[in-house]
């Protein structure tokens, strides 16, 4: 049998490889600001092992209310904001209120960067001792924010984020075409479908479009990720013509991709996803502000345009893939074990202040484990190369390539 067997997407076998070899860090404190959906029970109790976790803040719109009513029956603390902006505005005051009552070492964990304008109170506290942070979104907070006096470890560009983000965009279309099947009576196939923002996470939304037949237009912001999809065999267009096209417009950009001035443009009964995070793909203030707004289902909002013109709206502009747990399986225990040894690194080194990436190290220890429990083929064979593989010396593009040309030059002059 192969890896691949089918099992209980809470199996974290990998972090829990990694939890039994860590030392519990008797006087450390955690807070973890994530997605608490069934999923996510296992790794904070896994987490709680190692790290008190003194308080879970839950992400609005993903927050299963069965499971925060389990982790607060075993004792782990949690809170749940009313709303996204509820969470930003919450949850630094939380951790902070944390630091001052007591004043053992605190670390947290989070997943967009609802404490990016926090982190100038947080200094303030020496026994404070960092961030861990998991999104794009969270990482381009932490970086327009400025400079941060204390450290803030990023993985949203680690190689094991990159595979997550491969699947994600499958994860989008799934739960896009299961409201399309109940709300609409209607599937993916055949329509016109618009991809907005060409990074990784809209590259394999576009690729998932494509295999259910889907007619697959892309813009990005970007011109070079234009000619690239082009070349990828998808159609390109310019924002304004993808709008007044597609049928289905998803936008995976961690941005605003469709703001009020694009709202006429919007093709008629056109239906709008975020495969992106909290609720930012779309300006809904504006939404708001030039449409009449109609809740048709609990997961579909219907707008009206002054011209009578209406487009629909999922899952309330949030990430429409965390109506069904997101991503699941094995490459959820990648990325809860990426978090769980950075989490570690913030506790055991004494790091740099500032946004800082996951080291290779981490990435290294974590494919290892993973190839060893989820490949047995591998692990049984101790002398491939896998096993020697060193992350911390990545090879230097720029030096070879000075190389090569110094070569190249002493063999022309030869």
């Amino acid at each position: 049998m192969n890896a691949f067997n089918i099992t209980k997407s809470s199996d974290l076998k990998v972090l829990e490889t990694l939890v039994s070899q860590t030392d519990p860090f008797t006087t450390h404190r955690c807070v973890l600001i994530t997605h608490v959906m069934p999923t996510a029970e296992p790794y904070i109790r896994l987490v709680n092992k190692v790290f008190e976790v003194a308080l879970v803040i839950a992400i609005p719109y993903s927050a299963d209310k069965e499971t925060l009513e389990s982790l607060e029956q075993s004792g782990i603390r949690t809170f749940l904001p009313s709303s996204v902006d509820e969470a930003f505005i919450q949850s630094g005051p939380h951790v902070e209120e944390l630091l001052k009552i007591s004043h053992d070492p605190l670390i947290v964990q989070e997943v967009g960067g609802y404490l990016a304008g926090y982190t100038n109170r947080l200094k303030q506290y020496p026994h404070f001792k960092g961030i861990v942070e998991d999104t794009n979104n969270g990482h381009w907070r932490y970086e327009n924010a400025g400079k941060h006096d204390v450290p803030v470890v990023s993985m949203a560009l680690s190689p094991i984020k990159d595979i997550e983000d491969t699947v994600i965009g499958d994860s989008v279309v799934y739960s896009t075409e299961r409201i399309f099947r109940e709300e609409f009576n209607a599937v993916l196939q055949g329509a016109r479908s618009g991809v907005i923002g060409y990074g990784k996470i809209g590259t394999s939304t576009s690729i998932a479009l494509k295999g259910r037949e889907s007619t697959v237009t892309v813009y990005d912001v970007d011109p070079a990720k234009c000619i690239r999809a082009r070349f990828e065999g998808l159609r390109v267009s310019p924002l304004s013509q993808l709008l007044s096209e597609s049928e289905v417009i998803i936008g995976c950009t961690g941005k605003t991709s469709v703001r009020e001035r694009d709202i006429p443009m919007i093709r008629d009964k056109a239906v709008l996803v975020s495969g992106s995070a909290k609720n930012e793909e779309f300006d809904l203030v504006a939404f708001d502000k030039c449409c009449q707004k109609e809740e048709i289902s609990s997961v579909v909002w219907k707008y009206t345009r002054p011209d009578g013109g209406c487009f629909y709206l999922l899952n309330k502009g949030t990430p429409v893939n965390f109506r069904d747990r997101s991503v699941l399986g094995y490459i959820l225990d990648m990325i809860y074990s990426e978090l769980f040894l950075c989490m570690k690194l913030v506790a055991d080194e004494k790091l740099n202040n500032g946004l800082q990436l996951s080291p290779g190290k981490i990435h290294n220890e974590v494919a290892k484990n993973w190839l060893k429990i989820y490949e047995p083929n591998f692990s049984s064979d101790c002398e491939d190369k896998v096993w020697s593989f060193d992350e911390d010396k990545p090879l230097d593009l720029t030096q070879t390539f000075l190389l090569q040309m110094e070569a190249g030059s002493a063999h022309s002059v030869q």
